[in-house]
């Protein structure tokens, strides 16, 4: 039998779910707690650097490709196709990949999309310590998903649904499950919006977590958006608060194009310090919580719309996660 190095070798599961969590509930409890809950992954806003980047924040804001990992309902107002690719680098070798498509159909909008993660290079010894070949412990999350939305009142009040399929394969073990997500947004004008999303339903609630988001998101004018959201999560006795800040060159103003620079914060606790030369050049060796991003976005330049989204998320001495994806509207 093969083992992880380190104090939680029992339990290959682990070291997944800790890379991953965002919160410091699994971090502290996870020698208590170890393969309590699984698919910790699906916590992750993959698909959307934007929501990332404003503090894990985008039920109220996000919509098109993006919004279908967050909430189902943002895709509802798509009017135009919409493909997004995305690509994340995690901490602890893991790294993902995600692609999402959305078609207008009539009155609604149909959604697809697919995210797989892996991570190699374990450190695998056996019951002796005697290292092994790491090639043969392989770590495989991935999900699908097909949601549908439509809005009403002139695009004020937006619904939601997504069915998912869920796979985790953590070496020793293997889950599958359907889930599916609800979602809905009310806008009251052009400058205050919220939004709700329950992620993963129906899942068993020990394979795969739970997720709610309430959010609402404030732009007093083109230049200036605030974000601010709860999330709730199935393996955490509390919420998370976050929110955060984007500021915008629109368009109109650049002729060019739309640049955006974005800052938030999540509620979370001291991961300690980094010592990655390029967080220490931004003196963000020590900044948990944070996360900062930009966007650029044309419909001029090239005759339809592509935009660029990049994210960066430092984590203190667990080391930062790097998410950028690409998106075109056609």
């Amino acid at each position: 039998m093969k083992n992880f190095k380190g104090p939680n070798a029992r339990v290959p599961a682990l070291l997944t779910a800790a890379a991953l969590c965002f919160s410091p509930a699994l971090l502290s409890a996870a020698d208590e707690s170890a393969g309590t809950y699984g698919a910790v992954f699906m916590k992750i806003p993959t698909g959307s650097p934007r929501a990332q980047a404003l503090g894990n924040s985008g039920a109220a804001l996000v919509e098109g490709s993006e919004a279908i990992n967050i909430n189902p309902a943002g895709i509802a107002t798509s009017q135009l196709r919409e493909f997004n690719f995305s690509y994340l680098s995690w901490f602890g070798g893991y790294g993902g990949q995600y692609m999402a498509y959305v078609h207008p159909i009539g009155q609604s909008v149909l959604g697809l999309n697919v995210a797989y993660y892996s991570v190699e290079d374990f450190d695998v010894r056996d019951a002796a310590g005697i290292p092994q070949h790491s090639t043969d412990v392989k770590v495989r999350n991935a999900y699908a998903t097909l949601a549908l939305a439509k809005s009403f009142f002139l695009e004020r009040f937006s619904l939601g649904a997504s069915v998912k399929s869920v796979l985790e394969d953590n070496y020793s073990e293997s889950y599958r499950n359907y889930v599916f997500d609800l979602g809905a947004s009310l806008r009251l004008g052009r400058k205050l919006s919220f939004g709700w999303s329950g992620q993963n339903y129906s899942g068993s609630e020990k394979e795969v977590v739970k997720i709610s988001r309430l959010g609402a998101v404030f732009a007093p004018n083109p230049f200036f958006t605030f974000v601010v959201e709860n999330k709730k999560y199935s393996d955490r006795d509390d919420s998370s608060l976050g929110g955060g800040v984007e500021f915008s060159l629109p368009e109109e103003v650049l002729q060019v194009g739309k640049v955006s620079f974005r800052a938030g914060y999540t509620d979370t606790s001291d991961f300690g310090k980094s010592y990655d030369d390029s967080l220490d050049r931004f003196g963000l060796t020590e900044a948990s919580g944070w996360s900062f991003g930009i966007g650029i976005y044309t419909a001029q330049s090239l005759g339809y719309g592509v935009g660029i989204d990049y994210a960066l998320v430092p984590y203190g001495a667990l080391g930062k996660s790097n998410q950028i994806s690409v998106k075109m509207q056609f």
